[in-house]
């Protein structure tokens, strides 16, 4: 599958992993696209690989970098290879990708996927995402899921949401929510999209009358970049820059050695 097959429909996807971290000081940031860029073709030629949304968001008040990765892969097991991967082989420089200077406070994990949509096009329509995770104290966690699915779909899709991701964590009983959404407002190149991030952070909650399970973690971000899987086809392996400018795209030389 190349990127110019992602239409908008169900996303035949079993697997999810995340990460989660504070940006450092210890990575310029006209530097990391570059870097960016480096993680991307090793990341998106792993097996079952379909997708990546790189979250980002900037706090007005403090200045704090937050960012991550949310992907999508074709099984449960893949995902499962992925995150031992990241955790334990893949290596930069000699450094682990989660033990890099550059992130804080590291988070990880892998869920199974219960239901994945996209509404709009992945190319033009997915520029914010809203991750919202549950610690669940029901046994038919996945059950009561499985049957909610449907209900939450469709009223993403009334909502004009951009897609809707949904998942479970078997062992840990956690609940994710991945909500993605499309520009809200007038766009300016020059400035930071606080306006659709604010848009973001006030959208209703799915969960919010869930009896059964406890809010751990809710944060609004930027999609800062989309993967796609890596298929030899030079097109394909320039990935999507939502939100820039103002944030920086990659270089000329490092979109030229991506195409090589």
């Amino acid at each position: 599958m190349t990127a110019k097959n992602y239409q908008p429909g169900p996303i035949n996807v079993e697997g999810f992993a995340i990460d989660d971290f504070l940006l450092t000081d210890k990575l310029p940031p006209d530097k990391a696209p570059a870097t960016i860029e480096i993680d991307r073709l090793n990341m998106a030629a792993r097996p079952g690989f379909n997708r990546k949304l790189l979250p980002l968001s900037v706090e007005q008040d403090t200045g704090k970098i937050y960012s991550g990765g949310r992907y999508l892969f074709d099984t449960y097991e893949n995902a499962k290879a992925f995150g031992d991967w990241c955790s334990n082989k893949y290596e930069l420089d000699g450094v682990l990708i989660l033990e890099r200077q550059d992130f804080a406070d590291v988070s990880a994990g892998v869920h199974r996927v219960i239901g994945a949509y996209d509404f709009k096009d992945v190319h033009s329509s997915q520029v914010a995402c809203r991750t919202e995770v549950w610690d669940s104290n029901e046994i038919k966690t996945e059950d009561i899921l499985s049957k909610l699915w449907p209900q939450l779909r469709d009223r993403a899709a009334e909502e004009g949401k951009s897609a809707l991701w949904l998942m479970h964590d078997p062992e840990a009983n956690r609940v994710i929510q991945v909500s993605v959404f499309d520009r809200v407002g007038n766009y300016s190149e020059q400035e930071l999209d606080y306006q659709t991030l604010a848009a973001v952070e006030q959208s209703s909650s799915y969960g919010s009358d869930w009896k059964w399970a406890e809010k751990t973690f809710d944060r609004s971000h930027w999609v800062f970049t989309i993967w796609f899987p890596n298929t030899g086809d030079a097109s394909d392996k320039l990935p999507l820059w939502p939100n820039s400018p103002p944030l920086p795209a990659p270089s000329d030389a490092v979109r030229s050695r991506s195409a090589a």
